[in-house]
């Protein structure tokens, strides 16, 4: 062995070590990779190819059909739909109520209160335009009570437009989307 490893030129040893080591690594991973194989088989309680005898008179299960399984898979079958339908009915009859119940009653609510500030919001508006104590005097004196209307109309008309709107829609709103029930 001494002969032979003599014999190797000193320029080349630097690879033929790096090749022994590869060498080595290789023949590790494939020795891991058999030792796993081979253990994954015997857990999974399988056979090689080479090993296996062919049994030519061997059938499937799935060509002889259990009458009595097969009955009794159906039965529970028809159970789980009747109880999911049953299911489905109940949710939509409570989504129903969820729905007629507490939105309904909220949403005439909102409205309600929503037209109720709006006609806060527009007497507040002219009462304090109206009243106010430096230009009261003068209105009194020079102006009817439609002409003090007109009056805070023209000097306010973007205010009074949009209260007006607003009162407008929701009186609308909550009368078109009112189910009367006599």
């Amino acid at each position: 062995m001494d002969d032979v490893i003599e014999a190797i030129p000193p320029e080349v040893m630097p690879y033929v070590g790096i090749m022994f080591n590869i060498l080595f690594a290789v023949t590790a991973v494939w020795l891991a990779w058999t030792v796993f194989v081979w253990w994954r088989r015997s857990a999974s309680n399988l056979t090689s190819v080479s090993d296996s005898v062919p049994n030519k008179k061997a059938q499937p299960d799935f060509l002889e059909v259990d009458q009595k399984a097969r009955a009794e898979a159906i039965k529970r079958g028809e159970t789980f739909e009747k109880e999911l339908e049953r299911r489905e009915r109940d949710e939509a009859r409570a989504a129903k109520r969820g729905e007629r119940g507490k939105e309904s009653r909220m949403g005439r609510l909102g409205r309600l209160l929503s037209l109720g500030m709006a006609l806060f919001s527009l007497a507040t508006m002219v009462s304090g335009t109206l009243f106010q104590v430096t230009i009261m005097g003068r209105y009194w004196e020079q102006y009817s009570a439609g002409e003090r209307l007109m009056k805070v109309v023209s000097e306010h008309p973007i205010g009074v437009s949009i209260t007006v709107a607003v009162i407008l829609y929701n009186l609308v709103s909550f009368f078109t989307t009112r189910k009367w029930e006599g």
